[in-house]
């Protein structure tokens, strides 16, 4: 084999191992229908870093407007921005003083196909409110609602900014509360048939409302009050539309008592 035959088949090697080790260093663009981690790291910065943003926006305040633009300005794109700031109670924020939007969790993002390249993501996220929860060593909050969200994030220039927001429907969460009222046979719901039995709950002083009461989680018994006793009870209560089974009775929800002392 002469010279320039033996310099063909090296360059022909190398060209070949080239080729193995480019293969099997190859790693797939968003183009594989994944998110790419820088990608998914962006996305999640602008989704995290406007749930934290949620709260200091007051959507009922006479300048909602201005604090929509001013708060949700670095992670929402100008279009919505305008829109939410014509129309500040089709945004995301504050309504009430307690509850208040903490956070967004984000549940997942899935890659939207966009030209040749992934460029816009879709994030199934849920809103976490939270109340104030004082406890012994200070103050601090607990979930009090949720509510889920189904955003668009697209890429605009070097920025990664939200272009579309669904909401979903809010659920109450169990909360601890301190019911006082009386000591009460429940009423029946509706017309239905009534029996001599007695369930026993508690009328919620200066209001209509009727909890049910769970003992359970009580270690002891308590003390069997007589009907019409002032009560007071500390637990926690879930709301009646969060409980699975069709209630008989005319209630606002159950307490699950920890406590319950004569007053």
């Amino acid at each position: 084999m002469n010279a320039k035959s033996l310099w063909a088949v090296v360059a022909l090697i190398v060209l070949v191992a080239l080729g193995v080790y480019g293969y099997s260093t190859y790693k797939p663009t968003d183009q594989s229908g994944t998110v790419s981690s820088g990608n998914q790291g962006a996305v999640e910065q602008t989704v995290t870093g406007f749930g934290a943003k949620l709260q200091t926006v007051s959507l009922l305040a006479p300048d909602a407007g201005t604090q929509i633009q001013t708060q949700y300005g670095a992670y929402v794109a100008p279009e919505l921005l305008a829109k939410w700031a014509a129309n500040p109670t089709s945004a995301l924020g504050r309504t009430t003083s307690s509850p208040w939007p903490e956070k967004i969790s984000i549940v997942s993002i899935t890659p939207r196909a966009s030209g040749k390249a992934f460029e816009s993501y879709q994030v199934e996220a849920n809103v976490v409110e939270v109340v104030s929860a004082p406890t012994s060593t200070g103050a601090a909050t607990e979930a009090a609602g949720v509510y889920p969200l189904s955003l668009t994030v697209e890429k605009r220039g070097e920025a990664w900014l939200i272009t579309n927001v669904t909401v979903g429907a809010y659920s109450e969460l169990p909360q601890r509360m301190t019911i006082t009222g009386i000591w009460e046979c429940l009423p029946y719901k509706g017309d239905g048939p009534h029996t001599m039995e007695c369930a026993f709950g508690i009328a919620k002083d200066q209001s209509d409302g009727h909890y049910a009461v769970d003992t359970s989680l009580m270690s002891t018994y308590p003390v069997d009050y007589a009907t019409g006793t002032h009560i007071k009870i500390e637990g926690i209560v879930t709301p009646v539309d969060q409980l699975s089974s069709v209630q008989k009775y005319d209630i606002d929800g159950i307490i699950r008592a920890t406590s319950i002392t004569k007053m």
